[in-house]
């Protein structure tokens, strides 16, 4: 599970680090968190279909 935390805290790094230029810090930091979380989200589901597509053969 760490490993989804760190893949969201790197993906959230660099959305903040790109819309700090182009918004606000609020609207940035709530882009970069939102970011984040989608892509745990999307690492988790991905590694679920892997580990569940691997136990069916």
């Amino acid at each position: 599970m760490s490993i989804y935390f760190f893949t969201g805290i790197f993906f959230t790094l660099s959305l903040n680090a790109f819309f700090s230029q182009l918004a606000n810090d609020l609207v940035a930091g709530i882009l970069s968190i939102v970011g984040g979380v989608i892509s745990s989200v999307v690492v988790a589901w991905c590694k679920y279909r892997w580990s569940k597509h691997r136990r069916e053969k």
